[in-house]
């Protein structure tokens, strides 16, 4: 099964998370800090070059050049990823 996404769509969904979102420790004993709106993570390397977006079970790492890699265990995952991906595009800030 063929994921495709906007990368574009996505970019916009990564600054809109760390720009409204709570700021927080990684806890899984890395160095660093990643945000979090509407139960998804954002959170970038060390040179900002590679973003990941992710909630308790997706994840899409969106690389240099506009590739991208999606991990999920089931369909039903990534569709509530999905739907979590939607209510951060239509967040308001209040």
């Amino acid at each position: 099964m063929k994921n495709e996404i906007d990368i574009h769509r996505a970019l916009k969904v990564f600054n809109k998370v760390t720009q409204h979102g709570e700021k927080r420790a990684i806890e899984d004993g890395h160095f660093g800090h990643d945000y979090w709106l509407c139960g998804i993570s954002a959170q970038t390397d060390h040179d900002g070059y590679t973003i990941t977006l992710s909630d308790a079970q997706v994840s899409l790492t969106v690389f240099f050049h506009n590739k991208y890699q999606f991990e999920y265990p089931t369909s039903d995952a990534l569709d509530n990823f999905l739907r979590r991906f939607n209510d951060v595009e239509n967040y308001q800030a209040s």
